[in-house]
């Protein structure tokens, strides 16, 4: 059948034309046929066509324009099957604006986008509206949600930093080869950052690390141990539930790096603090009160509010002993002293008393 437009079948059916059998079989093959096409209106114009069988729409235009949609005389939707030069199945609206591009040769889906899709689903914001939406069947909850400020929402429609997540349950889980890593630094990669870093199998461990770019090695910092809770700073292999390798300041007073069990405090420093075994050994066999610079504990003036308890017994570490040679003689001394005289404790002495050299 040759194909032929309104205005040519008019011109052969004018008054006086004779249509030959020819020209009217090109006006019935012309027409829509509801058996021949599968297209009807069955209850009459105010309802939509019934079309039972495929059609084929050929393109008109430079942008392959397939469908035109109207409210009365007001055009609303098209279909073309072109976006610019680029092959596609696109949808816009009255002003021309895509709103779905389905690009033909690699099947990338673009939402309110005048260009070709760079993704297998590329959405392009709008004005105040927020991006994309998920909800739920119930609709109490959104499982994911992307805002019109960029900020992303998993379990919430309000998210008030670039990625908030809501739940009851675990609501982030990370999975690695025994290397799980999340990374926190600046976008200068010199500047480095820090690692928070579980490794499972062979050690069980949780560290924060510290790297950067300039410096190859990766400082260790803290590290939790996963079977005993341990927590070391400075150190990976903490023996105590916090075990500090390196110097410990609270907010006020000096910085100190150890717990000393000396009972002599011979380190003399500010570096250790003296554990209580440490400071009871110190008190019951170096502080003798005795003001000798040989001792590790003297005082030059002493003032007691109260009694001075000294050891009874009548030896020369009991009772009151005065530093011997005051005037540089060689056994001279002095002492007071009380004790029990025999077995019995009703009879006792109080003796003061002096030693001097042979030659006083």
């Amino acid at each position: 059948m040759a194909q032929k437009k309104r205005s040519q079948l008019k011109e052969l059916f004018k008054t006086g034309k004779k249509p030959s059998q020819q020209d009217f079989a090109d006006f019935i093959d012309s027409t829509l046929n509801i058996k021949d096409d599968g297209i009807e209106n069955p209850a009459g114009a105010d309802t939509p066509l019934k079309i039972t069988a495929p059609i084929k729409i050929t393109a008109q235009g430079t942008d392959e324009k397939l469908l035109d949609f109207y409210a009365g005389d007001t055009n609303t939707w098209s279909i073309n099957q072109k976006l610019g030069n680029k092959p596609a199945l696109n949808i816009s609206n009255s002003s021309g604006d895509s709103k779905l591009f389905i690009d033909s040769s690699n099947g990338n889906v673009g939402l309110s986008i005048d260009d070709p899709p760079k993704a297998k689903l590329h959405i392009r914001q709008t004005g105040n509206e927020d991006a994309l939406r998920i909800d739920d069947e119930s609709k109490n909850t959104t499982p994911f949600f992307i805002k019109k400020d960029g900020n992303v929402g998993i379990g919430t429609d309000s998210p008030d930093a670039k990625l908030e997540i809501k739940g009851d349950e675990p609501v982030l889980k990370i999975w690695g080869q025994d290397n799980a890593t999340i990374q926190l630094g600046e976008s200068t990669a010199a500047n480095g950052g820090f690692d928070l870093k579980y490794i499972g199998s062979s050690e069980k461990k949780l560290y924060i690390e510290s790297y950067s770019e300039c410096i190859s090695k990766v400082k260790q910092h803290l590290t939790i141990v996963s079977e005993s809770g341990n927590v070391g700073i400075g150190t990976t292999c903490p023996d105590a539930k916090l075990e500090v390798n390196g110097n410990l300041k609270l907010e006020y007073g000096v910085a100190v790096n150890a717990f000393s069990c000396d009972g002599t405090l011979k380190g003399c420093s500010d570096l250790a603090i003296p554990t209580e075994k440490a400071i009871k050994t110190y008190a019951d066999t170096k502080a003798l009160l005795n003001g000798s610079p040989s001792e590790d504990f003297s005082a030059n003036n002493l003032t007691v509010n109260g009694v001075i308890k000294p050891s009874a017994g009548n030896r020369e570490n009991n009772g009151i002993f005065f530093t011997k040679e005051p005037g540089y003689g060689s056994k001279d001394a002095a002492w007071i002293r009380y004790y029990r005289c025999g077995n019995s404790g009703e009879n006792t002495t109080l003796e003061i008393g002096t030693s001097n050299d042979c030659d006083d």
